[in-house]
């Protein structure tokens, strides 16, 4: 994990494209939330409500959608956060950014890494997330947790990451997400051996 440390030390300096109008696309926000505890690496995911119209029960990283008021699209990162678990700017520090991910729900997604730092608190707002967990890295990465789907897209045919662990199913954007992430900080002799 010498990648990830190097990533988690160094200064972040880092640009991203503030795209907030996208062509029949409504921008979102997400923090893929890094923890240290104890040396172990993991990372926070959320579950949605149940109740929710879309996207309802699924495990996610914490934002989502761009509004009016946000300054840009980090902005709407930290404010989705804060509503939804409480974690509050001075509680982050801001790594790097990945890709933007496009999902089949008309959202185009910024993912921003961030790592927690260790005096925060986390409170589920109850409404629209119901529950979290701490996922470490050595799971995350581990070959009996990685899964692939497969879809009809277009008439082509889209493979994508999924995880399940502990009973959890993290796919879609969240999962391609943090492939890109995993993929990033551990090298390919370290990935899926397990």
């Amino acid at each position: 994990m010498d990648k990830l440390r190097e990533l988690l030390t160094k200064n972040s300096v880092f640009e991203y494209e503030n795209i907030t109008n996208t062509k029949g696309y409504k921008s979102a926000a997400v923090f893929l939330p890094i923890s240290i505890k104890n040396e172990d690496y993991s990372i926070l995911f959320l579950e949605r409500s149940s109740n929710l119209y879309s996207h309802s029960g699924e495990i996610c990283f914490p934002g989502g959608a761009f509004e009016n008021d946000d300054i840009n699209l980090l902005n709407t990162a930290y404010r989705e956060t804060e509503e939804e678990v409480g974690l509050k700017q001075e509680n982050i520090k801001l790594i790097s950014s990945l890709s933007k991910e496009k999902t089949r729900t008309g959202f185009i997604i910024q993912p921003f890494i961030v790592l927690i730092k260790e005096e925060a608190e986390i409170k589920v707002d109850g409404e629209e997330i119901v529950d979290y967990s701490f996922i470490s890295i050595s799971e995350l990465i581990s070959k009996k947790n990685k899964r692939r789907y497969y879809f009809l897209s277009n008439e082509l045919l889209i493979n994508k990451p999924a995880y399940i662990i502990n009973n959890q199913l993290i796919w879609g954007a969240t999962a391609t997400i943090l492939e890109e992430f995993l993929n990033m900080i551990v090298s390919e002799d370290e990935r899926y051996k397990q």
